[in-house]
């Protein structure tokens, strides 16, 4: 029985988001970290400010971008993307 795929299509979704997703990494990632001990800025601040620096972004993809940073930070696995560029 084959079980490989018939093609080689990408099934990966929000390709826009992949493209600028280390820059959203080192612009939100002091926001993150200010937040550990107390929520000094909203979502929909962050949301505010991805949305300026990346304004083809629809609003699924930018509350994607929040998520995954802050997700990242928690699991401290924001600073290895951010070394990974330098």
């Amino acid at each position: 029985m084959d079980t490989t795929p018939a093609t080689n299509e990408e099934r990966r979704e929000h390709h826009q988001v992949r493209e600028i997703f280390v820059h959203a990494c080192e612009l939100l990632a002091p926001i993150v970290a200010g937040n550990d001990t107390v929520k000094t800025i909203s979502n929909f601040a962050m949301a505010h400010m991805v949305q300026e620096h990346f304004p083809e972004l629809s609003a699924a993809e930018i509350n994607i971008v929040i998520i995954t940073v802050e997700t990242l930070h928690r699991e401290e696995r924001l600073h290895a993307i951010l070394n990974k560029k330098g």
